[in-house]
């Protein structure tokens, strides 16, 4: 009843006027609507705002800018209601009785813990509700419902525990290997969540008899996470990595020691965190040392329905051990910005650049993305560096992850491929990139249980290709599958560099878990082939066999079961096996529980 007042009531203000003024233009048949949405202090951005029709109820929608403001599309000549909505705030409404071609309209927002006013606004919202189309309907109630919670604030307290043990069937040469990991999450009170999480990985040492005594290799983790209810989450980890050399390699330490602390913090799009590093011998032939300390962050400066940008800083100094002034201090400024021209085709834009004592980079990059169906597209992405000015030979090595490559500042990098399928059940993509190496690396293949000091070294100038491939199946709800594999090679680029030549990789993981039984595999594939600075060819192969079975007990409790088959030759690294060349395998078990 209280619309159709409203309704009456605005249709007597325009008759009065219209018999009271007679002289007075009729308003045009399109009328033009700008406003703006604050609190009390602020604007209030990315609101969500819908112009409702009184009279036919047809409705229209817009979303305000970083400053409040909106222009709403043209609209025909009528009588309007004007509301605009955000999380956090009671919906405001206006009338809009037009005049003039030109309107402007300002709404105010107030805070959702007014109840009074929020109890009044929300009957008014009821009953608007069913006169909203269904797309504009769905769009009110994504922006008023509450944001997600983390998967884990469920329960009050809830762990894991798993250990495994490998030993080696006949080979007293093969060392064991033994893994643990514990994780404890819960909740403090109602608004916080914690999680903390460990792992130790350890390789014996054969030839040492004494009880626990030195390894050949160790890795240990530590990791701790509180989140609170309004999306602020605050992340603090550190690692610790050592391992040896055999003791035909020329270094005065024969040990390669890494470290590293991190702390981050996280609130909705915004990021901001902090690094410590500090390594020991981490690259073959490189007897040196350094410490890294980075500072970096990123923010969303603009979101809307079909735009966004976004933009990262990243500081870090690096200093060399026992060596004078070789000190190196970079600043990386990148900016990314997507645009959806029509609801199949977007367009990704931006800058990277890079800041240092030894020279300055700028590179651009563009990518589009085109939908060739309702859950296929098409993507492409390149990048050139248009300005790369050196004033220094130094260029110490970075370690970058597989899966996040992008510290690296390239030459210049494209990539091509397709995206199918939606990602809570099914999922297929294929990408292709292509990319040319400005600054060493040590590209790290990490899984989660494969050796952390396996790797492989990139040298400047080297030409980078790969393929990946990933699927994703969830079939009935009861078995799921996820594959992913990749195949590269990095090209020589110029002789008498450390590491140089032909260098390939080929990766493949298949995880699949049968719910009614409780039964999941795990497959890891790993094969490098890489040159050494002795002339050799370090090659290796290595496959990981992991089932999990739950003994569907009172106690979540799950045997372990695995087998791994390794092969090395001219392996710089004593690890796997003692000699230079040959096999090994070895038996895992163990057992995993929740609590």
């Amino acid at each position: 009843m209280r619309r159709f007042r409203a309704i009456a009531f605005a249709t007597a203000i325009v008759s009065m006027a219209g018999s009271a003024r007679p002289e007075v233009p009729a308003v045009p048949a399109v009328l033009a609507v700008l406003g703006n949405v604050t609190t009390s202090a602020r604007p209030v951005a990315n609101a969500l705002v819908i112009a409702l029709n009184l009279s036919d109820f047809e409705a229209v929608q817009t979303f305000t800018g970083i400053d409040g403001t909106f222009s709403l599309p043209r609209l025909r000549a009528g009588v309007y209601r004007i509301i605009a909505v955000r999380q956090g705030f009671i919906p405001a409404m206006t009338m809009l009785v037009p005049t003039a071609a030109q309107n402007r309209v300002t709404i105010r927002l107030l805070n959702e813990k007014n109840t009074r006013a929020a109890r009044d606004v929300n009957q008014e919202i009821w009953e608007i509700r069913g006169s909203l189309p269904p797309d504009i309907l769905h769009e009110l109630d994504q922006v008023l419902s509450p944001p997600v919670q983390a998967a884990y604030d469920v329960p009050r307290l809830r762990g894991e525990m798993v250990s495994m043990t490998g030993v080696a069937s006949t080979s007293q040469s093969v060392p064991a290997v033994a893994q643990t990991a514990l994780g404890v999450q819960g909740r403090i009170g109602d608004n916080w969540q914690v999680g903390i999480r460990g792992n130790l990985h350890r390789i014996d040492d054969p030839s040492n008899d004494t009880p626990f005594g030195a390894a050949l290799a160790q890795s240990s983790v530590m990791s701790m996470e509180v989140r609170s209810s309004d999306s602020d989450a605050y992340r603090v980890a550190t690692t610790k990595s050592w391992w040896r050399y055999r003791d035909d390699v020329p270094v005065a330490d024969h040990q390669a020691d890494f470290s590293a602390h991190n702390f981050e913090w996280q609130h909705g799009g915004n990021r901001v965190g902090v690094r410590y590093l500090e390594q020991q011998n981490l690259f073959e032939r490189n007897p040196f040392g350094s410490d890294l300390i980075e500072i970096s962050g990123d923010t969303q400066l603009l979101q809307t329905r079909r735009s966004d940008v976004g933009v990262s800083l990243r500081v870090a100094q690096e200093s060399l051990h026992n060596t004078a002034n070789a000190t190196l201090r970079t600043a990386d400024v990148a900016a990314n910005a997507s645009l959806e021209l029509v609801p199949s085709f977007i367009v990704h834009y931006g800058m990277a650049s890079r800041i240092a004592v030894d020279g300055t980079q700028w590179a651009p990059r563009t990518g589009a993305e085109l939908k060739i169906g309702r859950n296929t597209s098409l993507i492409a992405n390149g990048m050139y560096k248009v300005w790369n000015e050196t004033r220094g030979p130094l260029a110490l090595p970075s370690i970058v992850i597989f899966s996040d490559d992008a510290r690296s500042l390239p030459r210049y990098t494209y990539s091509f491929g397709f995206v199918s399928g939606d990602e809570r059940s099914d999922r297929l993509s294929a990408v292709v990139t292509v990319s040319a190496i400005d600054t060493p690396m040590r590209l790290v293949f990490n899984d989660g249980f494969e050796p952390f000091w396996d790797g492989m070294y990139i040298d400047s100038g080297d030409v980078r290709r790969d393929v990946r491939l990933s699927y994703r199946k969830d079939l009935a709800h009861k078995l799921a599958i996820d594959v992913s594999a990749t195949s590269g090679t990095a090209s020589r680029s110029r002789t008498g560099a450390i590491g140089s030549g032909e260098k390939t990789y080929l990766t493949g993981d298949l995880q699949s878990t049968w719910t009614p039984t409780g039964t999941s595999i795990l497959v890891s594939y790993r094969e490098l082939q890489q040159p050494q600075h002795t002339g050799a060819t370090y090659r290796s192969e290595r496959m990981n066999v992991r089932m999990a079975q739950s003994l569907h007990l009172p106690l979540d409790l799950k045997l372990l079961l695995g087998l791994e088959v390794a092969h090395a030759a001219n392996s710089p690294f004593l690890l796997d096996m003692n000699e230079p060349e040959g096999g090994a395998k070895k038996y895992m078990g163990g057992l995993a529980v929740n609590f």
